[in-house]
């Protein structure tokens, strides 16, 4: 799988399918409805991986945790979590509001 960008130019933030290290997709910048628009139209959820990388991210607004919870169905059907790295510090408390983040992630 290559690299897929989508929301880079006008928008203010983007959401990154890599798979550098294993599929995931790293958000960065101003995550809002517009780049999770985009990132949906561009990204069928076949592709979506168990893992998301936020240590880029400055905001996300109720779309983008939208959409963090829709990422997380399909692991927990099967048994497991979505793997959230790199939340910064300011962010935990509207993931943790979300459901999003496990006691020991904040250890990670």
């Amino acid at each position: 799988m290559s690299e897929v960008e989508v929301g880079a130019g006008a928008v203010p933030g983007s959401i990154a399918l890599t798979d550098a290290d294993g599929a995931v997709l790293v958000f960065s910048g101003v995550v809002g409805k517009d780049v999770v628009r985009a990132f949906r139209l561009r990204v069928p959820p076949a592709l979506w991986p168990e893992r998301v990388d936020l240590s880029a991210v400055t905001s996300l607004d109720a779309a983008a945790v939208q959409l963090l919870v829709h990422l997380a169905r399909r692991p927990r059907r099967a048994g497991r979590e979505l793997q959230v790295h790199g939340a910064p510090a300011r962010l935990r408390p509207l993931l943790d509001q979300a459901g999003l983040t496990r006691p020991d992630a904040a250890a990670r």
